[in-house]
């Protein structure tokens, strides 16, 4: 704001110079018109980083919740997963279905932000006058970064579901075992 007030300050006291010197006054036009069209590619560039930035910071909150996620299954395996009876059998089971669901949903939000993201970076590093091979290369590194976070979630998360699934083939051999017990016993 303070920098905005002294650009409008800087802006009156060209007025009052144009108006001065009438006779240079299709240069100051000419020098006005330039000095505008700067100022609003100014704020467009100003406005798309902006934007990349509430991207980036919805990307990050989302693989945070994502590695949170992924620490909570992990851990949800790692406990004993001990049963007394048919019902807390089949409420571990609803857990397990759970994480997984879960687990996906948080995954697809984040690789559909990482799609947001990195389309974002590669259409603003070829935008405007500031297009060079220095922010050509950055955006380029920061896509491979995303990538890579991505890639990495993604591995712990496709290691998680093989446990998932073997886990719960095994939780579903037990409770068919069980109900083949229970209702034996209601046989005799």
């Amino acid at each position: 704001q303070a920098l905005e007030d002294k650009v409008w300050d800087l802006l009156h006291e060209a007025d009052k110079v144009a108006e001065e010197n009438k006779e240079k006054s299709q240069v100051y036009d000419a020098m006005a018109e330039t000095l505008g069209d700067a100022w609003d590619a100014l704020i467009i560039m100003l406005e798309k980083r902006q934007a990349l930035l509430e991207l980036t910071s919805v990307f990050f909150e989302n693989a945070l919740e994502f590695a949170v996620k992924i620490d909570q299954v992990e851990d949800f395996l790692k406990n004993a997963q001990e049963f007394e009876n048919i019902d807390s059998l089949r409420e571990l089971l609803l857990q397990q279905e759970h994480h997984t669901k879960e687990l996906l949903e948080k995954s697809l939000a984040l690789l559909n932000k990482s799609q947001d993201l990195t389309q974002f970076i590669e259409e603003f590093k070829c935008e405007g006058p500031n297009a060079n091979p220095e922010l050509i290369q950055g955006a380029h590194s920061s896509c491979l970064k995303i990538d890579n976070l991505l890639e990495m979630l993604q591995d712990r998360r496709r290691q998680l579901d093989k446990f998932l699934r073997h886990q719960r083939q095994g939780l579903q051999q037990v409770l068919q075992i069980c109900l083949w017990h229970q209702q034996e016993s209601q046989v005799r």
